[in-house]
C-alpha cells in the first residue's frame, strides 16, 4: 500500500510541475506576441485623431495632416462630379494630398468601408492610376467616399478615415 501511496504522491507532483511548466510557456508566448512586431504600420501606433476630425493622412509614418470637413471645405475647395448617374460632390483626392504637405507619392492606402459598410478596407493605389476625377464624396451622414470614374462602384472606399502614403 506505501508503494502505491507513493506512486500517487509522484504523479500529483509531475501533475503539477507539468501544469506550472506550461502555464510558464503559456506566459511566455503572450509575453512574446506583446514585444514582437504584430504586423501593424506606424499608423497604427499614432495617437488617435480629435473627435471632429474625419479624414488622417499619414506619410512616412508621421500626421501630416487632420481634416475637419470645415477645414477640408475651407482649405481645399469642394468639386462637382456625376458618376454612374450619381453627384459626388468634394474635394478632389489630389488636392487634398497636396494641401497636407504630400506632393511626391509613389503608393497610398486608403482605409474606410467596403460596399454595405460590414467590413474594413484599405485600397491601395498607385500615383499612377490616380488622376483629376478622383473624389473624396462628402456624403449624406457627413462621412467621406472615395470615388471615381476609373473604379468599379464596389472598389469605391465608404468612411473613409485614414490615407497613409508610402
Amino acid at each position: 500500500m506505501r508503494l502505491t501511496h507513493g506512486n500517487q504522491a509522484s504523479g500529483r507532483a509531475r501533475r503539477t510541475l507539468i501544469g506550472k511548466i506550461l502555464a510558464l510557456a503559456a506566459a511566455l508566448v503572450l509575453v512574446a506576441a506583446a514585444c514582437s512586431d504584430d504586423g501593424g504600420t506606424e499608423a497604427d501606433t499614432l495617437e488617435p485623431p480629435g473627435a471632429d476630425v474625419i479624414l488622417r493622412i499619414v506619410a512616412d509614418g508621421s500626421v501630416a495632416a487632420d481634416w475637419t470637413l470645415a477645414d477640408l471645405e475651407e482649405s481645399v475647395g469642394f468639386t462637382e462630379s456625376v458618376i454612374d448617374g450619381d453627384n459626388q460632390t468634394g474635394p478632389l483626392f489630389l488636392d487634398v494630398l497636396a494641401a497636407s504637405g504630400v506632393d511626391d507619392w509613389d503608393v497610398a492606402e486608403v482605409r474606410g468601408f467596403g460596399e454595405g459598410r460590414t467590413f474594413e478596407i484599405g485600397l491601395d493605389i498607385s500615383a499612377d492610376d490616380v488622376n483629376e476625377t478622383w473624389i473624396l464624396d462628402v456624403t449624406n451622414r457627413g462621412t467621406l467616399k472615395l470615388t471615381s470614374p476609373d473604379l468599379p462602384r464596389e472598389s469605391w472606399v465608404r468612411d473613409v478615415g485614414e490615407i497613409i502614403i508610402d
